[in-house]
C-alpha cells in the first residue's frame, strides 16, 4: 500500500515511477520522468518502499502537467539501470528533463559527458564550463544531482586524486568506480 500511494502522488504531479530490484550488491532503485525526460532518481535502498520513499523527498514536486506521459521514459531508463548494475551496458539513451540553475545544468552536462570508466576532478570540470575557480561550487551542484549514475556524478574526483565526496556515500562511489573498472586510480585515504 505505501508504494502505490508514493507512486500515485508522483503520478499526480505529472510523474511516470519505476521502482526495481538491481540485485543484492546494489538493492532497490526508484526512477522519475515526465514526457519530457528522467527527472529523478535513487538507489541502494534495502525495500521498494524505501526507494519510493526517498525518490519522493528529492524530487522538486509538483512538475505540473508535462505534456503526456513520461511512462515509456521511466520504464527505458529502469531497463538501462537494471543492466548498467549487471555490468552489460555502460549507455544511457533515455531525454534528461534536469531542474537547476544554468550553472548547476552546465556542470550535470560536462558530467554527463565523462565516458564510462574515465575520470574528472572537480577542477577539471570547473575549467570546462569556462568557471576554473568554482570547483567547490562544482561540488556542491553534483550534490544536487537528481539522477545519480544516469548523470555520473560519481566519475569526479578530487584534484589531489582522492573521491572527494559523494551525496549517496562514498562507500557507494567506490562500489561504482570499481564496477567501471576506474577504482583503481583513485587515492585512498
Amino acid at each position: 500500500m505505501g508504494i502505490d500511494l508514493v507512486s500515485q502522488r508522483l503520478a499526480d504531479c505529472g510523474l511516470a515511477v519505476r521502482i526495481a530490484d538491481a540485485g543484492e550488491k546494489w538493492g532497490w532503485f526508484a526512477v522519475a520522468a515526465t514526457a519530457a525526460g528522467v527527472c529523478g532518481a535513487t538507489f541502494g535502498h534495502t525495500t521498494a518502499l524505501e526507494a519510493a520513499n526517498e525518490l519522493e523527498e528529492r524530487l522538486d514536486v509538483p512538475h505540473g502537467d508535462s505534456g503526456g506521459s513520461g511512462e515509456e521514459i521511466a520504464a527505458t531508463a529502469a531497463r538501462e539501470l537494471v543492466a548498467f548494475f549487471a555490468g552489460e551496458s555502460a549507455v544511457f539513451t533515455v531525454p534528461l528533463a534536469l531542474r537547476g540553475t544554468g550553472f548547476q545544468r552546465a556542470v550535470w552536462e560536462a558530467t554527463n559527458a565523462i565516458p564510462y570508466g574515465a575520470l574528472m576532478s572537480y577542477r577539471d570540470v570547473a575549467a570546462q564550463i569556462g568557471r576554473p575557480q568554482a570547483y567547490r561550487a562544482v561540488g556542491n551542484a553534483l550534490g544536487r544531482n537528481a539522477l545519480p549514475v544516469i548523470v555520473p556524478c560519481h566519475r569526479v574526483i578530487a584534484s589531489d586524486g582522492s573521491f572527494g565526496g559523494y551525496t549517496q556515500g562514498l562507500p557507494w562511489k567506490e562500489r561504482l568506480l570499481d564496477l567501471e573498472g576506474s577504482l583503481r586510480r583513485v587515492k585512498h585515504p
